[in-house]
This record gives structure tokens, sequence and C-alpha cells, in this order.
């Protein structure tokens, strides 16, 4: 079920991101990627260390 989950995630992301550069607007494909990769390393760092949103936000 999560490999269902994360396939329909990242076509959805993929549908968005093909929606607003069809689009004019300022933010070219290049920024669009760069900012992809950042969210995507921020994700794997927060699975590698187990972040927990509830911990970080003070709720625990």
């Amino acid at each position: 079920m999560n490999k269902n989950i994360l396939l329909a995630v990242l076509s959805s992301l993929i549908a968005v991101a093909a929606l607003v550069l069809s689009y004019r607007s300022p933010v070219s494909a290049e920024s669009l990627i760069g900012y992809a990769c950042v969210v995507a390393l921020l994700g794997v760092a927060a699975l590698d260390y187990r972040i927990s949103w509830k911990r970080l936000f003070g709720r625990s």
C-alpha cells in the first residue's frame, strides 16, 4: 500500500508540474526541479534521522 501511495504522489506532482509549466509563469523548469530536489533531500534526511513532526513541533 505504501508503494501505491508513493506512486500516486509522484505522478500527481509530475502532473502539477506539467500544468504549471504549460502556463506562462515566472517559474522555470530548472528552478522547479531544483526545489523538488531540495524537498526530496529534506525528506530523505527526515526519514534517515527519524524526525517526528510531533516531536519537532513540541506535541509529544
